[in-house]
């Protein structure tokens, strides 16, 4: 993770002071450098918090089952029938 988070502050780096150049030789206007560091800042988080969800998606797909006999009791209820009503909602007995 941590070197997705790297990878993506250095491309944002080049890519952010890039296109602020390009747009100051097309166009004439300058980009602060304030706003700049806000956008690398912002690209890095954003990248950093899809990176940790990918990470804790990929885990979730390696976790194993509970225990046998955890299970057995879950599928105890489940199998067991279910008591008789009459028409008024309430056990026959």
């Amino acid at each position: 993770m941590k070197k997705a988070v790297w990878i993506s502050f250095g491309l944002s780096l080049v890519l952010v002071n890039l296109v602020a150049w390009l747009v100051y030789q097309y166009s004439g206007f300058y980009i602060e450098m304030i706003f700049r560091i806000g956008l690398i800042l912002g690209i890095t988080t954003i990248t950093s918090i899809f990176v940790g969800a990918l990470v804790l998606v990929n885990k979730m797909d390696e976790e194993r089952p509970l225990t046998r006999s955890a299970h057995d009791t879950t599928d105890s209820r489940h199998n067991s029938p279910a008591p008789e009503t009459d028409q008024s909602g309430e056990n026959q007995t």
